[in-house]
């Protein structure tokens, strides 16, 4: 699988929590094109949140952090639009946590997309007991395995080919642990991928 970017710099707002001092989130969506300044650095929790001004469909993105200041425990929240002009979205809800290993090299995650629906174990509920719940997913989905069970045991996740992926609209990260004892991070890039 390749990935290539989908990022625009230009058209891409980075908000941080906090920075320590001296250090820049300037460079975090383009590091080649900055020698000045040092990676963005702060002191956990913190997080990082981008805003896309023309929303991407992206299926992954990659981190690149400094060794020994690692963030070990990472919640991701996305918010995403049902079309590329930006229109009605969902706003930023929790797709799931990833976790880092404490090394210094690019490190590659698929975007856990928040459920969008539930997979009920029976298609026609007993009418006696409250509304109906209407789902996203096709009985034929379901027993096709194009859905999965969401890692923490509520919900679903529908499984995306490329044309169906959402548009992001934005992506935020909360650092929540460190691999340094002082629990500092340090990350040098932030990238949003597609195949």
């Amino acid at each position: 699988m390749s990935l290539r970017s989908v990022l625009d710099p230009k058209s891409t707002k980075v908000s941080v929590s906090s920075s320590a001092p001296g250090s820049s989130k300037k460079h975090l969506l383009n590091p080649s094109a900055s020698d000045e300044g040092l990676p963005w650095s702060s002191n956990i929790p913190s997080s990082l949140h981008l805003t896309f001004d023309t929303p991407v469909q992206a299926s992954h993105f990659a981190l690149t952090f400094q060794g020994g200041f690692v963030s070990t425990a990472v919640s991701v929240w996305v918010a995403r639009s049902e079309d590329a002009e930006g229109g009605v979205g969902l706003g930023l809800m929790m797709g799931g946590k990833i976790y880092p290993e404490d090394r210094n090299k690019r490190q590659v995650f698929e975007i856990p997309f928040p459920p969008t629906g539930l997979s009920p174990t029976d298609e026609t509920p007993p009418s006696n007991i409250g509304p109906n719940i209407t789902t996203e997913i096709t009985p034929a989905e379901a027993n096709s395995g194009a859905v999965k069970t969401h890692p923490d045991g509520q919900g679903i996740i529908k499984k995306h080919n490329h044309d169906e992926l959402p548009y992001l609209t934005e992506l935020k990260l909360e650092f929540e642990k460190s691999s340094d004892q002082y629990g500092r991070v340090t990350l040098y890039s932030i990238e949003v991928l597609n195949n």
